[in-house]
């Protein structure tokens, strides 16, 4: 039974000494930097020694044990225990960098353990710190340092969101969906100062803080939903609801009167019209700064609109617009004017050199006066009365195809030419009267 006591004075000694060596790590004071050899560890070599001395078989197992233990590190900051992470030089140097780039004091010591696989080394190596997530309807968008950094980025966003609204009365601003804020415990990667999370939260894309383009903090745009993945869009929508008082124009309208003193087609203002005003009070809302709904709330007139006259004439045979050419052939044998053959008489007209049988047409619309022989020299005739004072005449045809009292249009076949009554040879004799007085009739034309 001597056996069984050196066994049960080694497994003693074994956890008294692995007592000891675990709160000498929790005070930050790793075993392997200790120079001189602890009672402690004295004890400790002392059973082992015993330990294989007695029983070999024993500490070949406890051998195979450790061999078969993963290398970690325990993780201490400002002397608190933080956690494990593996004991591999990647992990160690990515902690390095964190450290030195936020400015961080750590200490390991290494240990071996058995860790179960589900345990979360990636916390331990961000270095978790207490913080504040500012969330939209439970979805993380943006990590703080504190409650009033948080309420500030908040207020930022707000401000830079919600519009200056010209001529409004009364402004009232929100977040779209439910914003919340709330602590928490990150990785110190995703943690940025107010200033940089309120760009984040309005610049989504050109928010690219120096040193942490790869930090859990830019990859939260990767998260968000699926409505928010527009680049260029806020993270948060600000609506906003205001009254505005504007000043609005009423058109005028326009009331057409039938004339028949006036050409069919044409009109005549007769009373000008001009615009109203009135003022409204519209209660617009925005989402940020564009408005998405219009509502008119109350309206006050200031000036009625005027209406404007206009006639429209219904008159087909009275001449309107541009005038046409009374014939296909543009030869002037005679121009309007004092002739300077036969002792100076005057010439009413003009004579426009064509062949017997060429057709004739009105040059405007108007009413048939005379249409047959003329024994005043013009031969077979055609008079019409274009309106307005002004009548036209056709002369010398051979054959005329208009009535007298018929309305014709302009452009409309009133005969052919020819060589009748006093005519020195073929050709179309055009007049214009005005008020019975012969024109030029060249603006007729």
């Amino acid at each position: 039974m001597k056996w069984k006591a050196a066994l049960q004075g080694v497994k003693g000694a074994l956890a008294t000494a692995r007592q000891e060596v675990k709160a000498k790590q929790i005070l930050n004071r790793p075993s392997h930097l200790t120079s001189s050899i602890s009672p402690s560890r004295s004890r400790m070599f002392i059973a082992g020694t015993a330990a294989i001395v007695v029983l070999g078989s024993t500490a070949t197992l406890v051998a195979t044990q450790v061999a078969h233990t993963s290398s970690w590190l325990q993780v201490y900051r400002s002397g608190q225990y933080v956690g494990l992470v593996p004991n591999q030089s990647n992990v160690t140097l990515g902690m390095e960098r964190i450290a030195d780039g936020y400015g961080i004091q750590f200490q390991t010591t290494s240990v071996h353990e058995n860790i179960p696989s589900t345990y979360n080394w990636h916390e331990t190596a961000s270095f978790p710190t207490q913080a504040v997530v500012i969330q939209l309807d439970d979805k993380p968008l943006v990590y703080t340092t504190s409650k009033p950094a948080a309420q500030k980025v908040l207020n930022d966003v707000k401000q830079a969101l919600a519009p200056k609204v010209k001529g409004a009365s009364h402004v009232t601003s929100q977040f779209v969906g439910h914003v919340t804020v709330a602590a928490v415990t990150v990785g110190i990667q995703n943690i940025l100062q107010a200033d940089d999370a309120t760009r984040l939260l309005l610049h989504p894309v050109s928010s690219q803080i120096a040193g942490r383009s790869s930090s859990p903090a830019a990859m939260l745009l990767k998260s968000s939903d699926e409505s928010r993945q527009n680049p260029l869009q806020p993270l948060l929508t600000v609506q906003s609801v205001a009254t505005v008082t504007k000043t609005v124009s009423v058109p005028y309208h326009v009331t057409y009167v039938d004339d028949d003193a006036l050409a069919k087609g044409d009109e005549k203002v007769v009373a000008a019209g001009h615009n109203g005003n009135e003022q409204d009070a519209v209660r617009e809302t925005l989402e940020n700064g564009k408005v998405i709904k219009s509502q008119v709330i109350s309206r006050h007139t200031v000036e009625q609109p005027v209406n404007e006259v206009v006639h429209r004439g219904t008159n087909s045979g009275v001449a309107s617009g541009e005038w046409v050419w009374p014939t296909v052939g543009t030869t002037i044998t005679s121009p309007f004017g004092e002739r300077s053959l036969n002792g100076g008489e005057f010439h009413p007209g003009v004579d426009i050199g064509v062949p017997i049988g060429t057709p004739v047409y009105a040059t405007n619309n108007g009413t048939v006066i005379s249409a047959g022989w003329n024994s005043g020299g013009y031969g077979n005739w055609v008079e019409i009365d274009n309106g307005g004072g002004i009548t036209t005449v056709f002369g010398h045809m051979s054959r005329v195809v208009a009535q007298s009292g018929q309305t014709v249009s302009k452009g409309e076949l009133i005969g052919y030419s020819g060589d009748t009554g006093e005519a020195t040879g073929p050709h179309l004799h055009y007049e214009v009267r005005r008020n019975g007085t012969p024109v030029n009739p060249m603006p007729y034309t």
